[in-house]
């Protein structure tokens, strides 16, 4: 998997934390597309730098975007047999 652009689009603040929503860009060899996923991450401190929110999303999001592209392929290949 590759990891394209991670984007912070909105931060809001909650009585909980902050919520972070996070728009990923992300390539996979099985899929014939590049796709972009919007993401929550819910923590109890602001993130703003940018190396930090690649991480977390790298680590902490990857199994999320895993199930994704798996969902993807599986759509990509029903849409083929009606070809």
């Amino acid at each position: 998997m590759y990891i394209l652009n991670v984007e912070l689009t909105n931060i809001e603040e909650t009585k909980l934390g902050f919520d972070h929503w996070v728009e990923v860009t992300y390539s996979v060899p099985i899929l014939k597309n590049d796709y972009i996923v919007k993401l929550l991450l819910l923590l109890d401190f602001k993130v703003e730098g940018k190396d930090l929110l690649d991480y977390l999303v790298s680590t902490w999001q990857y199994r999320d975007l895993v199930l994704h592209s798996v969902q993807m392929h599986e759509m990509e290949k029903n849409s083929m047999k009606f070809i």
